[in-house]
């Protein structure tokens, strides 16, 4: 008669020696996607849940820089901190193991709101196009009555010197971001968020352009978890 382990004798080898865990595997190769002169968005998929994590430098031998992402088999990071017209090297895969490699060139950045093109340059001063300058806060800031409450938690992240300057860079943020294509999401609702990489500020506006807080996150990864679909900043239209 042949000889049966019980149940509880299998449970209990399945708990002392477990199986060793599937490896990763990618189904969907890593594609860029929202390229901006300063961060990019990498997409791949797995064919089982593993972390998400990017390793990326200027040269292929020098992977120095890294980005997480969230755990799930559809993963999606976001690269911030670029360096505009430069060619960088990654790999995508697990937190243990790369799983593919692949390059991406961001693309040169554009002129700045306070740079007029070549065409508006005159020999004559009075002529130069200058920068648009900023509403005041009441026509800038969505609710008004909240600003000074924010300008007091966080207007020193910007060094604004009373409320209204503080309204005034938040204002200005949104035309620079729309200028260089910074990193931004609109949730279901309209709202807009946009982060820069670079200086870490980050903002949310309503969907007709208004303020609603602007300040610089503790959280590195806090522009990635916020709602909304990822969109180029120089999209958005008032």
């Amino acid at each position: 008669m042949p000889l049966r382990i019980p149940a509880l004798v299998a449970a209990l080898l399945g708990f002392l020696f477990p199986a060793r865990p599937h490896a990763a595997h990618l189904v969907a190769a890593p594609v860029v996607e929202s390229l901006t002169a300063t961060s990019a968005v990498v997409r791949w998929t797995t064919d089982v849940a593993t972390g998400s994590r990017i390793q990326f430098g200027q040269h292929a031998g020098a992977l120095t820089n890294r980005a997480d992402g969230e755990i799930g088999a559809r993963h999606r990071v976001l690269l911030p901190g670029l360096n505009p017209g430069t060619k960088y090297h990654f790999t995508a895969g697990t937190a243990r193991q790369p799983l593919a490699t692949n390059v991406l060139t961001t693309p040169k950045a554009a002129p700045g709101p306070d740079k007029p093109p070549s065409s508006a340059v005159s020999s004559n001063p009075a002529k130069v196009l200058a920068p648009r300058k900023a509403p005041p806060a009441r026509d800038t800031w969505g609710h008004l009555a909240s600003l000074q409450d924010h300008f007091d938690r966080h207007g020193r992240d910007f060094d604004a010197k009373d409320s209204e300057d503080y309204a005034r860079q938040a204002w200005e943020f949104l035309q620079r971001a729309r200028s260089e294509g910074l990193p931004a999401k609109v949730d279901d609702d309209g709202t807009i968020r946009i982060f820069d990489p670079k200086t870490r500020a980050f903002a949310a506006y309503n969907r007709n352009g208004a303020t609603k807080t602007f300040f610089k996150p503790n959280s590195r990864d806090y522009f990635e978890r916020q709602p909304g679909r990822l969109i180029n900043a120089k999209t958005l239209k008032f």
